[in-house]
């Protein structure tokens, strides 16, 4: 009776935690079609950002190691063609929900957290173009947070910069703040942007990680850019999204999520415990030895979400903890990330 009791408790928790997530990988999007029209993403009806065409869906998934949204689905293609001039940049927005409740920004000291891959490609602007942002309206467009990316004149390297809404040189925010950090076209990055909210008026931030070193926590990460510019704050009664820009940036865009933490967000991990796979992804157990697909890194949580070890593993890792259920996150050393159920004798 204890057993089933934990096994319908770990159901229970996967469900609940995945309904944290809002995730956006264009998995079952028609090959070639339109992004507009499928699952909920709509043109912006604001005039002068609805010009051009929708972006398309491509084949292939984007991979960044150790990121939970890696190597799944497919792509949205921002066409460099579309929105070099302003009489035919768009906007293509989807409101953001975790079931039935749109995302707010309507707790004091709360972060939003959006987690995406891009691939940006050398046929693109040589200026400052926003290509991701925050959305606050449902009737026009309300941008709070932007991400632009600039290519360089050989097209081999790109910068890019962020702020809360300024588009103007020397308020936005420029990865070239940060000496090592170097950002090739034609390979795949991974940008952790987030909306918080501070107390007061007119003051949250926006903040963007990149390409963050996903074995180190959020505070840990080096390649941040904070955003100074004053601009309005989002309303606590504003329903949230994001929006796909389409201004003279080429890129393919995939293996979009967003919550209210790095761990849920990034790790797929919330209060400790794994979004649990529908099966054990290679991982099993005998005795108090947790068996994996090889080389890698593994982390046990209980059923409370309480890290219990973190450990590097050959293929079989001893323990020394209590008989019990327990919930495993191995990254293997092809940065592939999996999750699964274990009894530990």
């Amino acid at each position: 009776m204890k057993k089933l009791f934990l096994l319908s408790f770990v159901c229970i928790a996967a469900m609940t935690l995945n309904a944290q997530v809002f995730v956006e990988n264009f998995a079952t999007a028609p090959i070639n079609g339109n992004v507009e029209g499928y699952n909920n993403w709509y043109l912006c009806l604001k005039a002068g950002d609805n010009g051009g065409v929708s972006p398309k869906i491509a084949e292939g998934a984007l991979f960044y190691a150790g990121y939970y949204g890696s190597n799944i689905g497919n792509v949205a293609v921002l066409d460099s063609a579309i929105g070099v001039t302003s009489a035919n940049q768009r906007i293509s927005t989807r409101i953001v929900k975790f079931g039935a409740d749109t995302l707010k920004n309507n707790v004091i000291g709360q972060k939003i957290y959006t987690a995406f891959l891009a691939n940006i490609s050398t046929h693109g602007y040589r200026s400052y173009r926003d290509f991701f942002t925050y959305e606050g309206s449902k009737t026009t467009s309300s941008t709070r947070g932007r991400v632009f990316a600039k290519i360089n004149t050989a097209g081999d390297l790109f910068t890019v910069a962020v702020s809360k809404n300024a588009s103007t040189a020397g308020v936005y925010v420029e990865s070239t703040t940060i000496p090592t950090l170097s950002l090739s076209t034609g390979i795949n990055h991974l940008f952790v942007f987030c909306y918080e909210n501070i107390d007061g008026t007119d003051n949250d931030r926006i903040l963007l990680y990149i390409d963050p070193d996903l074995t180190k926590t959020e505070a840990e990460q080096t390649n941040l850019l904070i955003s100074t510019d004053v601009q309005g704050d989002y309303s606590t009664s504003a329903g949230l999204g994001i929006n796909l820009r389409q201004r003279g940036i080429g890129a393919q865009i995939g293996g979009i999520r967003v919550g209210k933490s790095w761990d849920s967000v990034v790790l797929g991990i919330i209060t400790g415990i794994s979004q649990v796979n529908k099966d054990n992804n290679g991982i099993s157990s005998f005795g108090k030895t947790i068996v994996t697909n090889g080389l890698g890194n593994v982390k046990v949580f209980n059923i409370a979400g309480s890290e219990m070890m973190n450990a590097k593993t050959n293929g079989k890792l001893e323990t020394s903890l209590q008989k019990g259920l327990y919930l495993v996150r191995f990254i293997g050393a092809d940065g592939k990330t999996v999750s699964g159920k274990v009894a530990l004798d």
